[in-house]
């Protein structure tokens, strides 16, 4: 029998207070979206137009099988339970598409909690930021667009919060759900300069980046792709790498990335600067036991363990989480 959803093999791990995971979409998963999409109350939240009475299981197979032809849909699980569902979906919308060079690949995000226990407990967010990261290193998408109504304000301020842009409002006819019809986006160049740091000067010292200790096994080359593009070749342009001395070495808390990119352009120096937060020590001294055991001993060792984003989140983000 032919499979009603088109499954992928991605699975993109992330979290915090909540241990979230992305699984590919499957038709096993069709009982728990038969239930979701039959409560009106999730549809409410869900879905722009009101379905008092939810959606039949023929409705809900002909939606996820037409969508997963043209997205990658996943499974959302939070601590092990499934509690709802999510797209990185390709736009098909003229009037979005006509704001970009043609060729440009662009998505949205869409997504559902459908248990309703998990409501406001975060999920949202780390699954948005999950898909934000993978669509941006993993897909190499140029932009990222999340449509929403003025009505869900929890959606309006996670968009908000992501830092998605407004850049359509348009009114909505009368008697439908709100009264304002949201676009957001978020291009990939902000992405990545969003998440660049800004050190005071006095706090930056230069440190050789042989002798800088890695805690982490695993480089994304999505990742250093992104840091690629603005990148001129200057090391000075590059955010310091944060800091702690620590089992008598000079351990990297972060920056990884930034670090393997300089010894890449042929660098021996990286600006450094001291981490002051408060971490958990006890992890990263796991994470010290684990880069001995693979010889991985400064920047220039880990220079030789880049893999594919998809590849990441299997052998590193899941082996950080399981710990």
């Amino acid at each position: 029998m032919m499979a009603i959803i088109q499954t992928h093999d991605i699975f993109l791990y992330g979290g915090g207070s909540v241990d979230v995971v992305l699984r590919p979409l499957a038709d096993e998963h069709l009982p728990l979206l038969y239930r979701w999409n039959s409560d009106p109350e999730v549809l409410y939240w869900s879905e722009d137009d009101d379905y008092p009475e939810g959606h039949s299981r023929e409705m809900v197979e002909r939606i996820y099988g037409s969508v997963s032809k043209n997205a990658l849909c996943f499974l959302v699980e939070a601590n092990g339970e499934p509690v709802g569902e999510c797209w990185l979906q390709k736009v098909t919308r003229a009037d979005v598409l006509a704001q970009y060079p043609a060729g440009s690949d662009v998505r949205r995000i869409d997504m559902m909690i459908g248990e309703k226990a998990w409501w406001g407990k975060g999920v949202g967010t780390t699954m948005v930021r999950m898909l934000r990261e993978y669509a941006f290193a993993g897909e190499n998408v140029d932009v990222l667009h999340c449509f929403c109504r003025d009505y869900n304000e929890r959606s309006v301020r996670l968009w908000q919060k992501l830092g998605f842009s407004l850049c359509q409002n348009d009114p909505l006819p009368a008697g439908a759900k709100g009264t304002r019809q949201l676009v957001w986006r978020q291009t990939r160049s902000a992405f990545s300069n969003s998440r660049r740091e800004n050190i005071p000067p006095e706090k930056i010292f230069w440190m050789p980046l042989a002798n800088l200790q890695p805690s982490q096994l695993w480089v994304s080359a999505g990742k250093l792709r992104l840091c690629r593009e603005w990148f001129s070749g200057d090391v000075s342009e590059i955010d310091p790498i944060p800091l702690k001395f620590f089992q008598g070495r000079h351990l990297m808390t972060d920056g990884h990335t930034r670090a393997v990119m300089a010894v890449l352009a042929g660098a021996k120096e990286i600006p450094c600067y001291w981490d002051e937060d408060e971490l958990d020590m006890k992890a990263y001294a796991k994470d010290i036991e684990w880069c001995n055991e693979a010889g991985i001993h400064s920047a220039v060792d880990l220079a030789g363990r880049i893999c594919s984003a998809k590849d990441y989140e299997v052998l590193w983000r899941k082996r950080c989480m399981e710990m």
